[in-house]
């Protein structure tokens, strides 16, 4: 497993992404992450409901960034998300999970709630681990 603290500060510091989208890693642990979002106006659809990439993008980043606790940078292959409630509040968080790896992919779950806790959306994905990316 990579350092925990480490990894959190990368994601949090340096992928753009994930700051343009104001996601912040608050947990990482070994094949585990959990994400938030405080909301805004911005990240919302039209009907003032966390809009769906935003959701999408927060599980991306946690069941990639659990993934990559393993210890080797990974990609997103493939994902299946359900959206099951309108994301609403003022905080979203999302956790990911690695549910079982071997030596080219990882497999994931994450599951993105609003602040009452209620159940927004549940994704799962497969990642590829990256030919030299080893102890990222």
């Amino acid at each position: 497993m990579v350092d925990a603290q480490w990894l959190k500060d990368r994601v949090n510091r340096q992928e753009g992404f994930a700051l343009h989208n104001g996601i912040t890693v608050t947990e990482v642990g070994e094949g585990y992450c959990a994400c938030r979002v405080e909301m805004s106006e911005e990240k919302c659809n039209p009907h003032h409901f966390a809009h769906g990439g935003l959701l999408f993008a927060m599980c991306d980043t946690a069941a990639g960034t659990a993934a990559t606790s393993l210890g080797r940078g990974v990609v997103t292959r493939s994902a299946d998300i359900h959206f099951l409630r309108p994301g609403t509040g003022r905080v979203i968080t999302a956790e990911g999970r690695v549910t079982d790896h071997g030596r080219t992919h990882a497999y994931c779950v994450a599951e993105a709630r609003d602040e009452s806790g209620k159940l927004v959306c549940a994704a799962t994905f497969e990642m590829v681990f990256l030919e030299g990316q080893e102890n990222v």
